[in-house]
């Protein structure tokens, strides 16, 4: 029987979450979306956005083989056998969990900040939009999944499914946020860079993981430099903080290094969006320097061009599709039967266009844009009321009664793998007997 709460690994479900092997689909369906945002650069000879991203999928997948090779039993990159597993102890392997870390913590960083800003720059067709568009959200997910286990395994000698099994509700909350979260970082990312030039905003996650350090100096620990060095290699760290806990501060126990209050990474949260809004309402016809793209124009006018014209150009479609809606529906008879021919109809309306962006880059810079606006100021509304309300965000402060919950969960949950997997075996040594 199942531990109380935990719900343990199954195949496949219409309802979400749908399934392991839904799971591994998605999995394999993003390294393939990867390729075709890899393929949208090549064929707009932006060689180096196709080979920066080339290189960090390549490492996430490389990370994955050697991970899954180092602790499944099985000791060979197998992600269908792994899931097997998974299903029949009812929890997933360490080696499963290794695989989607990868993922969550390489990948999609990574991914998620090249590609939509590079997409920005391109007259894109309806399938590379929505491949980028995708390709954002499918980030934004992985990233916010990665935090929520960063929440537990760095607080407590749990998982996620710990967590999720004694506070379902918290654990939703905390994942919406981040999603929410992460898809303004990346949108934001991409508006502010294009706006102005990644030069100017990749300071921003730098100055965040050295707010991390900063943190973790503040509390007396050793690896000041190790957790700045650690939130450069996991931009999602510097994104959003590492001591930035909602409900347990990080643990020594755990090997986690980035101990400290998160008011410090939290407040550089907000001057990262600050500063870099500051910077797009700038006019720098000029650029930054005379060398190179430093040189192209920079600020409002490059903003308005790219991003606020195309929001007011598809805004304008969308007033005209809905005005102009009609159905017109119009009976024909003959001797032996009568009909029902409908036709419908937008009047003169079409697909927005704005100066010499195609349809498809007009909808997706408005994507990206409106993203940007409503959840940016969301976010960092959060964070304001996390600084405010809660002590173990804002100060590291000891939550021991849900610590320990969680530990004696996560141990309830290892229990039923390890009967699970018993069974299982039992039931292998059964099957070969002769009858």
């Amino acid at each position: 029987m199942a531990p109380e709460g935990y719900k343990p690994v199954f195949a496949f479900s219409f309802c979400l979450p749908a399934g392991i092997f839904f799971q591994l689909a998605t999995y394999i369906f993003d390294m393939g979306n990867d390729a075709v945002q890899i393929a949208t650069f090549i064929l707009h000879r932006d060689f180096w956005f196709a080979g920066f991203m080339g290189v960090f999928v390549v490492l996430s997948f490389l990370a994955t083989v050697v991970g899954m090779h180092e602790y499944s039993k099985l000791k060979r990159f197998d992600p269908l056998t792994e899931a097997r597993l998974s299903l029949a102890r009812g929890v997933t392997t360490e080696a499963w969990e290794g695989m989607l870390a990868a993922e969550r913590v390489i990948e999609a960083p990574s991914t998620g900040l090249i590609g939509p800003y590079g997409a920005s720059l391109l007259q894109l067709t309806p399938l590379q939009a929505a491949s980028c568009l995708y390709g954002l959200y499918s980030s934004a997910k992985a990233m916010a999944e990665g935090r929520l286990d960063l929440e537990v395994n760095t607080g407590a000698e749990a998982g996620a499914a710990a967590l999720r099994a004694v506070r379902p509700v918290k654990a939703a909350m905390l994942t919406a946020w981040y999603f929410g979260a992460f898809a303004a970082e990346l949108a934001a990312f991409a508006v502010a860079s294009a706006t102005l030039h990644p030069v100017l905003t990749l300071p921003g996650y730098l100055l965040g993981a050295v707010a991390n350090g900063a943190a973790a100096w503040w509390s007396g620990a050793s690896q000041i430099l190790g957790v700045a060095v650690y939130s450069c290699l996991g931009v999602g760290y510097a994104m959003a903080g590492l001591q930035t806990k909602s409900f347990l501060k990080n643990s020594e126990a755990t090997g986690a290094g980035g101990g400290g209050p998160g008011s410090i990474p939290a407040l550089w949260i907000l001057m990262r969006f600050i500063s870099w809004t500051a910077l797009c309402l700038l006019d720098l016809p000029q650029g930054l320097l005379p060398l190179g793209s430093l040189g192209r124009p920079m600020g409002l006018p490059v903003l308005r061009e790219k991003f606020l014209e195309p929001a007011v150009a598809s805004w304008e479609a969308v007033v005209c599709f809905t005005s102009n809606f009609w159905i017109s529906v119009e009976p024909e008879t003959n001797a032996t039967s009568m009909s029902l021919t409908e036709e419908v109809g937008f009047g003169d309306c079409g697909w927005p266009t704005s100066g010499q962006l195609s349809s498809a880059s007009t909808i997706f810079n408005t994507c990206l844009f409106s993203l940007a606006a409503l959840l940016v100021p969301i976010h960092m509304c959060i964070v304001v009321g996390m600084l405010l309300f809660n002590p173990i965000y804002a100060r590291a402060a000891e939550n021991l009664e849900l610590k320990e919950e969680v530990e004696a969960k996560q141990r309830e949950i290892n229990d039923f793998a390890e009967r699970n997997e018993q069974a299982a075996g039992q039931h292998e040594q059964l099957s070969l007997l002769p009858n």
